[in-house]
């Protein structure tokens, strides 16, 4: 996806790359499907070396087709991410797992915030990817006052009302209603 190459900064402790980019996306599937990115997914950033890891900051930017929660058509929304990651480099797989079982027994999560990397180039396809898939809302709506659909046929109310008769009443409550229907 994304490659930067981190050689330039590695000289010196402090140093800071700055990072700009956009890319298209609309052709990425995760798990066989199709992610539904928009235009250009867009990054502004940088990376920076501190002498024991390298630290990305910056924020991602992207729009994404997802189906309304209640009515099901599709929507495009916006999403917005804010990344912060450490990667640490590492020469030979053997030398990862020793490195992650070491802090595995130093803390259980110590290593879930670490991206490993190898060579003089890292990807931050992936990272971006995964920071703005966790921006989608979880249950996203076209708008907030979407009514959805009926649940008795399925007609969209937004279209208008389907004349069907909801009872929004508890089975467990029927017992009350009939006393209170025998007034």
């Amino acid at each position: 996806m994304v490659q930067i190459h981190i050689g330039p900064i590695r000289a010196q402790k402090g140093g800071e790359l700055p990072l700009h980019f956009k890319e298209n996306w609309s052709d990425i599937k995760r798990d066989g499907q199709h992610l539904g990115f928009v235009g250009l997914v867009e990054f502004s950033g940088k990376i920076g070396w501190t002498g024991e890891s390298f630290l990305l900051r910056g924020r991602a930017e992207a729009e994404i087709e997802v189906e309304c929660a209640r009515c099901l058509k599709p929507n495009t929304i916006k999403i917005q991410s804010d990344i912060l990651e450490e990667f640490l480099q590492t020469e030979h797989e053997v030398e990862h797992e020793l490195l992650s079982e070491e802090l595995e027994d130093a803390d259980e999560w110590a290593d879930e915030d670490v991206q490993w990397f190898s060579g003089s180039t890292i990807d931050l396809g992936e990272v971006v990817l995964e920071n703005l898939l966790l921006a989608v809302p979880i249950k996203p709506l076209c708008s907030q006052d979407c009514p959805g659909l009926c649940p008795k046929c399925g007609h969209d109310l937004q279209q208008g009302d389907c004349g069907c008769e909801i009872e929004d009443i508890n089975p467990g409550m029927e017992i009350l209603r009939t006393l209170l229907d025998s007034d």
